[in-house]
């Protein structure tokens, strides 16, 4: 109760910055242009940061085991939310089922995973998520680009290594595990930094809500069966499937939460460069993120 009670605090703190970005938007504060910099700026400059932050630790082996149990309840977590998606959406010939397929698979856990576990769980939180998060960009680049385009995309599995959030995952364990600490004067801004990273990414997410049509959106009933899926099904069943694995109980709420995120704007984006239907991958990012403010701390009761 004590956990759930805190992730909702965490949501409406995070509801009333994307509010500040709906107000942005519609104020003419900021345009569509813009905020593709600014969504820029988070992916490339202030999430890196706080991932290779989040390493800047003591070693230890309880630590290291976590990652490692991370890792692996992570992977557990892809493969049944790949068997939920197979049989949620199953004509892949339409290019409203590649984008239903992407979208239930890969969750927000960049723009709001990381956020959610450093506002409960500090810096031990996002060193957790992780691993999850190197997994959903390493599958999104793959398996993501692989659905959406439908060929194999050679130049899509070299950004996956050379993006900044996987070198800042690399570099951030290469330094934890020598114990190599950056001096304080370039620490604490880089601590600075980091710490914009949940405001910026709450009004970017607030910014591409205002973008959709919210009538239509609410309309559109299947929204609320893939939202049903996404929110409930999938983190549910997770919960279901590590209560039988006796671990970290942290690592396992990270990895739940991680799972229990909205889907990621990144299925609009791929949307619209392999021409399938963004609008309909708009449609299910606003709604899976409006509905996760209630089905995110409820899913936290459970943990």
């Amino acid at each position: 109760m004590e956990l759930a009670g805190m992730t909702m605090y965490k949501t409406l703190v995070m509801t009333i910055l994307a509010l500040v970005g709906v107000f942005c938007y519609h104020k003419k504060i900021v345009d569509q242009e813009m905020n593709k910099k600014l969504s820029e700026l988070v992916l490339s400059l202030f999430t890196p940061v706080l991932l290779f932050t989040s390493f800047q630790k003591d070693f230890s082996k309880e630590l290291v085991t976590g990652l490692m149990i991370s890792v692996l309840l992570s992977a557990i977590a892809f493969f049944l939310i790949w068997c939920i998606c197979k049989w949620v959406v199953r004509k892949l010939d339409k290019d409203y089922a590649v984008v239903e397929l992407v979208a239930l698979m890969y969750s927000n856990c960049g723009f709001i995973g990381i956020p959610m576990a450093q506002g409960i769980f500090g810096a031990e939180g996002v060193f957790y998520m992780t691993a999850y998060v190197a997994m959903a960009n390493f599958l999104l680049w793959s398996h993501g680009v692989i659905v959406m385009s439908g060929k194999s995309d050679i130049k899509s599995l070299k950004k996956v290594f050379t993006s900044p959030t996987i070198i800042s995952i690399i570099l951030g364990i290469i330094c934890f595990v020598a114990q190599i600490r950056v001096p304080q004067i370039i620490e604490e801004p880089m601590e600075m930094i980091a710490n914009m990273n949940t405001p910026m990414a709450m009004m970017v997410a607030g910014i591409n809500i205002a973008q959709a049509d919210l009538k239509q959106v609410f309309c559109h009933y299947r929204l609320y069966w893939l939202s049903f899926v996404k929110l409930i099904v999938m983190p549910f069943a997770l919960v279901g499937v590590f209560y039988f694995i006796p671990v970290s109980q942290l690592v396992k709420t990270i990895v739940i939460l991680a799972t229990a995120c909205p889907a990621g704007v990144t299925g609009s984006l791929f949307a619209l460069r392999y021409e399938k239907d963004s609008v309909y991958a708009a449609e299910i990012f606003a709604m899976t993120t409006i509905i996760s403010i209630v089905t995110v701390p409820f899913s936290m009761l459970f943990c």
